[in-house]
């Protein structure tokens, strides 16, 4: 008897392996479906092309269809490989082992139930079954979307994937029509049909930030997906402060705190976790209620998770941290120009002097400048209309407008570069701030001297000359300058001076300005406006004769 059954198993083992072999079939990466019959040999192995996948797929959630293709082996001496394609109805055949129902069970199922069906045919060997090309499906999007309809996708992809495609605008569609779905279209309570009847939820936000697979399911055949519309300005929770990703999220009944901190993907590094700020509107007292939370306890565990209501929120508050990048710019008669580090509200400038290695020999103290950062260009604009709030005189427009425009443009600091290095006067050792520029020119040796002068231009520096001096090396005065009316520009202030009021130093400008030249009909002016002014002199000298008689 014992023999007989030998023989037996010996001849089905061998039918076996002499079977034809195997349907075979491939799913594109767009998710079309190729297939024929493959007349393979014993022993043969095709290896699977590759698709664009996110991440391995998970046996327990993916579920099984028809043009599913799987590698059947059953490792015995020698090997039987097979590629087998899940039939229409939803079978695996195998040769020499028989019809297989796989349809809708999950992948880890499906394989449990086939590597049995084939271990009752060979009783030797270890089976092993894997999913080779997952299949196309179509499944279909409905709800507030742009592109309600049927699509053809692929069953590795997820909920996800379907809403994104049925959300590409078309030519009929306007910006309008696309604004208006996707600020009122839902992506936390999206809601998947099965057609076994069962239902699944998507939530895309919580799914990319904790990589759930249950938050955004694998697709199946006959899905429908429905999109429901929100109230952004009601149903809604926010999360603010020091959290990768603050703002304001849709609400889904049951989120937690802990939902909400890993919707914001956590904390940042300079995040205060154990005092994280949670606020509620209590509607009946009208009023909101403060509370505080230690975050660390609340993710692992050991502090209750509170569950959330619309309108609340959450402040994260920041660790005070002086280590950011504060970095001044010395530029000009220094050692060692460039950029420094400074720590903020505590360097000071004679420290990032010494770092730059002094001045030369060539620096000009007296008119280096320190010069703050201006405003940030967005800001400029705000800056030049709040400034306009005083109700300045029409008078003093013009000029508040230019003075306005050259403080928004550059902002000094006012410092003395020859007391602080010259006399180590503390005084003006001011605190620098962040991308301070400290600027220290080139002694120039010259003093610019130009308008109404022969020749306009540079005339070399001789200390305690006045500005008649320089006006004479340039030639002297033109026929038509207003000699009384010369200036000196000083070279760092700009300030217009009179000759009298300072002396003429390195780098100073002379200014000659010109005879104004005015037309006939100007002087008519002025000798129509005297004689009326003398004609009512002497009407007035006349009536006061005649009084006094």
């Amino acid at each position: 008897m014992k023999t007989g059954k030998s023989s037996a198993r010996v001849f089905f083992f061998f039918f076996g392996l002499l079977m034809p072999m195997q349907l075979h079939g491939q799913v594109t990466a767009e998710g079309g479906l190729s297939g024929g019959l493959d007349k393979g040999l014993l022993g043969s192995f095709r290896q699977p092309e590759g698709v664009a996948l996110e991440s391995t797929i998970d046996p327990e959630r993916y579920f099984v269809g028809p043009s599913d293709i799987f590698s059947v082996n059953i490792w015995v001496s020698p090997p039987v490989n097979m590629t087998l394609t899940v039939t229409p109805e939803g079978t695996l055949i195998i040769p020499s082992v028989g019809e297989v129902m796989v349809a809708d069970l999950t992948l880890a199922e499906a394989k449990t139930r086939v590597i049995g069906k084939i271990k009752t045919r060979y009783i030797g060997g270890d089976p092993t079954v894997t999913l080779l090309t997952p299949r196309p499906l179509v499944a279909t999007v409905s709800g507030n979307v742009l592109n309600a309809g049927a699509y053809v996708l692929a069953a590795y992809q997820r909920a996800d994937r379907a809403i994104e495609q049925a959300n590409k605008p078309n030519i009929t569609q306007t910006q309008t029509d696309v604004r208006n779905i996707l600020s009122t279209m839902s992506r936390r309570n999206i809601q998947i049909r099965h057609k076994d009847g069962s239902l699944s939820r998507a939530d895309i936000p919580l799914f990319l930030a904790t990589r759930d697979d249950r938050l955004n399911p694998y697709l199946r055949e006959g899905d429908v997906i429905i999109v429901p519309r929100t109230d952004f300005n009601r149903s809604v929770v926010g999360i603010y402060g020091e959290v990768n990703s603050p703002g304001r999220y849709e609400f889904v009944q049951g989120d937690s705190l802990r939902d909400l901190i890993a919707i914001a993907h956590g904390f940042t590094p300079l995040a205060l976790t154990d005092i994280l700020e949670f606020s509620r509107l209590d509607f009946g007292a009208n009023s909101i209620s403060n509370q505080v939370f230690d975050g660390a306890r609340v993710l692992a565990g050991t502090q209750p998770n509170v569950a959330l209501q619309p309108g609340d929120r959450v402040v994260v508050r920041a660790r005070r941290d002086l280590r950011a990048d504060y970095v001044v710019t010395v530029l000009g008669e220094v050692a060692y120009p460039g950029t420094y580090p400074i720590t903020k509200n505590s360097t000071r400038l004679s420290e990032i002097i010494a770092q730059a290695g002094g001045v030369t020999e060539f620096a000009s103290l007296k008119t280096a400048e320190l010069i703050r950062r201006p405003l940030l260009r967005a800001n400029i604009e705000l800056e030049r209309l709040e400034s306009l709030r005083g109700g300045v005189s029409p008078d003093d427009s013009s000029y508040y407008y230019l003075e306005t425009d050259l403080r928004i443009t550059k902002e000094p600091v006012n410092v003395d570069f020859e007391r602080l290095l010259g006399q180590k006067d503390s005084t003006s050792d001011v605190v620098l701030a962040d991308n301070d520029r400290i600027l220290i020119p080139s002694t120039k040796k010259t003093v610019y001297v130009f308008g109404q002068v022969v020749t306009t231009g540079h005339v070399s520096y001789v200390p305690e000359q006045d500005a008649e001096y320089y006006i004479q090396k340039a030639g002297g005065f033109t026929e038509r300058s207003r000699r009384g009316d010369v200036k000196i520009v000083k070279a760092k202030t700009r300030q217009w001076l009179s000759p009298g009021e300072t002396i003429v130093e390195d780098g100073d400008y002379v200014w000659v300005p010109k005879e104004v030249e005015h037309p006939f009909s100007y002087y008519m002016s002025i000798i129509g406006q005297t004689a009326s002014i003398i004609s009512v002199a002497v009407s007035i000298v006349l009536l006061v004769i005649q009084v006094n008689k």
